[in-house]
């Protein structure tokens, strides 16, 4: 008798048979049972699982010619059964979907369907890969399959379940396969090699099965090869060697001496590996595949079907000295290097390059055991002692007083001090200064002590809402506004603080005698000082019902201030950026026709300049003639003097690399 592969030796014929499809043949069984089964079957699933297989069992159960009706367990022996495994039967035609795929083929079966069958009960049609069909073959399948003879069943099984159309799932039985544990396909490959007295290593067995990805074609096939070269005797050290595979003691050896950091034997030993004849490819596979053994080992997990080997026959060295962070670690190493080898100018160089950084892979720290030491260094310093928390007042830079504020201000402001002082400052016992870390050491908020974190019992610090926050704004030092301040002859240390002890603010008559309490009054008293203080008023002043009037050529008198508001009023639609820097002019003077003002900034000078025709014409059309406006730069005399610059001001120059264009004296 011809030889057979295994494949198609141990080919299913019987429900039982079925490998890892318990669900899909105890449901056909029920269906013959009671005989509801349907007029059309849809198989999907992976390679190799069983699916022409279970259409064939199909078809032998219902036409199977030992009893008078469809049976479970169909004979095997009689005519219809052997036809159908041979597959020379009349009434079971086997098309393939891949090499029938025009409308004209499936025209072809609709010609045929309408025959009944010759010699067995239904006309059985079994099309492997449906999904190949084309569109117009689909759609002329549809009112086949929807509404059949009788005596007709229609069996698809595809691979690729979402090419076949949704109007053909809707009229077919859906039956999904699954692919089968590696445990299973063991238990197979035992039995194909009792059957063919061959002698095979359960872990020879084990890695086959785990090759074969759940097919269990794939699964025989591979079996095959295998059998080929073992001579009776098939072991897992010949199929490393014959199939050119790493074997766990080569990964064992390598992975220690990336354990050890030994970069330079680990190169030599890889170039002896690629010398072997080992592709890079198949290197890079079993490398992932240890380290991914490695993992599962870790996490406690030692079944022999998941890691491919027993759990004892890897490197303990290895085990211990990497942590599950660092194995991880490595694990995505290789699996980023066997997507990068695609389009790298050498795969050799990248997996250098990967096995390279296996060997400090050791000093590997990830962000959670970076988070993890930092809690334990807080939970240290909160044990190392009741630390006590500097005040406000001793952390915080002092603002410098130049006068500035009244002294019912100053007495506001360390008041507030104070009270924040009080109640961001716990009281610590005078034994906890003397001990643990040094007296005055600045603390973090993060690191105060309470019931949650696990803290010093006398180093807790209320919450932060529970602290009320100063409604003074520069309590805590920062820049003074610069309208309050006023230039003396006092001369301050580092933190602004006067080096004359005997020294008082100067009160200046704009001061107020008590300071807003509320955030609203706060508010409200800065928005009052900048309008008193910065929006400028000479305009106003300076163009006054008194400031002169324009003489007509017939006499007529027209002030200046309604020149001035009705230029204003008329500008301010048509160019508000120059009516704003005419509110900002002085010196409103007119000579005959002529209208002059004068700015101090350049650049309200160029805006009203390129505004100067726009005005012209506003000043002409109130005025009833042509005036000429013309805008001037004003002078400003600046009066050297010899201050000596403050410490804190040259400090800052120098840090924003700035320089001092003016101030009060």
């Amino acid at each position: 008798m011809a030889y057979e592969v295994t494949a198609t030796r141990r080919r299913p014929q019987q429900f039982e048979d079925l490998a890892g499809q318990e669900f899909v043949a105890e449901t056909l069984k029920n269906s013959i049972k009671t005989k509801q089964f349907a007029h059309a079957y849809l198989f999907a699933g992976p390679r190799g699982c069983g699916k022409t297989s279970t259409a064939r069992i199909l078809a032998k159960a219902l036409n199977c010619q030992a009893g008078t009706d469809p049976t479970c367990t169909p004979c095997g022996q009689c005519e219809s059964c052997r036809s159908i495994t041979n597959s020379s039967s009349m009434d079971v035609i086997e098309i393939d979907g891949a090499s029938n795929t025009s409308v004209n083929d499936v025209r072809q079966i609709k010609d045929e369907v309408m025959f009944p069958p010759t010699s067995c009960r239904y006309k059985i049609y079994i099309i492997d890969e449906v999904h190949m069909l084309s569109t117009s073959a689909f759609n002329a399948l549809l009112k086949t399959i929807e509404e059949p003879p009788a005596h007709v069943i229609f069996i698809f099984a595809t691979t690729e379940l979402q090419k076949v159309p949704a109007t053909i799932k809707s009229r077919c039985q859906q039956y999904n396969f699954r692919l089968v544990s590696s445990d299973r396909l063991k238990e197979l490959l035992s039995d194909a090699c009792k059957e063919m007295n061959i002698q095979a290593d359960d872990e020879a067995l084990y890695w086959i099965a785990k090759e074969s990805g759940g097919s269990v074609r794939d699964c025989y096939t591979l079996f095959d090869q295998v059998a080929a070269f073992s001579d009776g005797q098939i072991t897992y050290e010949k199929i490393r060697d014959k199939l050119g595979l790493l074997g766990i003691e080569r990964l064992n050896e390598i992975f220690e001496l990336c354990t050890a950091g030994d970069s330079e034997n680990v190169m030599t030993q890889l170039d002896s590996f690629l010398q072997s004849g080992i592709s890079i490819e198949q290197l890079i596979s079993n490398s992932t595949e240890y380290l991914r053994s490695i993992l599962l080992i870790k996490n406690g997990i030692k079944k022999e079907s998941l890691l491919g080997q027993n759990a004892d026959r890897y490197s303990q060295k290895v085990l211990t000295s990497w942590n599950s962070v660092q194995v991880e670690r490595a694990v995505s190493l290789f699996l980023n290097l066997y997507r990068d080898i695609r389009y790298s100018i050498s795969p050799r160089y990248e997996l250098e390059l990967t096995f390279s950084r296996l060997c400090w892979l050791s000093q590997y720290v990830s962000p959670a055991e970076v988070k993890a030491a930092i809690d334990k260094a807080q939970t240290l310093l909160l044990q190392a002692g009741n630390v006590p928390v500097k005040s406000v007042s001793e952390t915080a830079p002092q603002t410098p007083n130049y006068g500035s504020f009244s002294s019912a201000q100053n007495n506001s402001q360390n008041n507030a001090q104070n009270n924040l002082q009080n109640a961001a400052t716990p009281e610590v016992p005078k034994s906890t200064q003397e001990n643990g870390m040094p007296k005055g050491m600045f603390t973090f908020s993060a690191l105060s002590g309470n019931a949650n974190t696990g803290g010093a019992e006398n180093a807790s610090v209320p919450e932060p809402n529970a602290i009320q926050e100063n409604p003074n704004p520069f309590y805590n030092g920062g820049a003074v506004p610069p309208l309050q301040t006023a230039a003396d002859d006092t001369t301050y240390d580092d933190l602004g603080n006067p080096e004359d002890e005997n020294y008082a603010p100067v009160e200046d008559d704009w001061q107020t005698s008590s300071y807003p309490e509320s955030d609203e009054q706060l508010a409200a008293s800065y928005e009052n000082e900048f309008a008193s203080s910065s929006n400028p008023q000479e305009t106003e002043e300076s163009v006054s019902a008194e400031s002169g009037n324009f003489v007509k050529s017939d006499g007529t008198e027209i002030p200046l201030k309604t020149l001035f508001d009705n230029l204003i009023t008329k500008l301010s639609s048509q160019n508000p950026m120059a009516s704003s820097a005419l509110l900002q002019t002085s010196n409103w003077k007119i000579q005959g026709k002529k209208l002059s003002a004068e700015t101090e900034s350049d650049y309200q000078l160029g805006t009203i300049k390129n505004a100067e025709h726009h005005i012209n014409e506003i000043l002409s059309q109130t005025a009833g003639e042509e005036i000429q406006f013309e805008i001037n730069k004003k002078e400003i005399h600046i009066q050297e003097s010899h201050v000596e610059i403050p410490e804190q001001v040259k400090l800052l120059c120098n840090i924003f690399k700035g320089t001092i264009v003016g101030g009060k004296q």
